[in-house]
């Protein structure tokens, strides 16, 4: 039994560091975001090296709990015994449940900012967009007049 509790404690500890990393990620995000020079392409890689995170702290959350409901029915009547054991998980778990919330409250923030980059980029995409139009118009236009034939003659002889 103490071996799956230490599985279960170093297994929340690994999730507290990436959950740590991905706050950092978060934070770098939100700097870039506030950066008028950002190109999509860094917000993009930060937003895939946060993908790769959470995918390992999924992995580390499901074999978290499909650990404990295996030991969970022999631990329960054995709580007493393994008490000091359990408060550690107890706070790690407090601890991760923290970093959690303050993860979420600055991705809230950073999707906020991330709309406001996105609306400003596709202004500039729109107002490309129209000038290529305006210019294309141009060029065309242009290209007719060359071929105009004259308007008057003078027909004296």
């Amino acid at each position: 039994m103490n071996n799956y509790l230490q599985i279960l404690e170093d297994s929340l500890k690994k999730k507290l560091a990436i959950l740590e990393q991905i706050e950092e990620k978060s934070q770098e995000q939100a700097l870039m975001l506030r950066d008028s020079d950002v190109s999509l392409q860094q917000i993009d890689e930060n937003m895939d090296a946060k993908a790769r995170l959470i995918e390992e702290l999924e992995l580390l959350d499901n074999g978290f709990e499909g650990l404990y409901e295996k030991i969970r029915e022999e631990l329960l009547p054995q709580k007493e015994q393994y008490r000091e054991e359990i408060q550690r998980l107890q706070k790690l778990i407090a601890q991760v449940t923290e970093k959690s919330a303050s993860i979420q409250a600055l991705e809230a923030r950073n999707k906020a900012e991330i709309e406001l980059v996105f609306s400003r980029e596709k202004k500039k995409l729109q107002s490309n967009r129209n000038a290529l139009s305006v210019a294309s118009n141009y060029y065309q236009n242009m290209n007719k007049v060359k071929n105009v034939e004259p308007q008057f003659l003078d027909r004296k002889k």
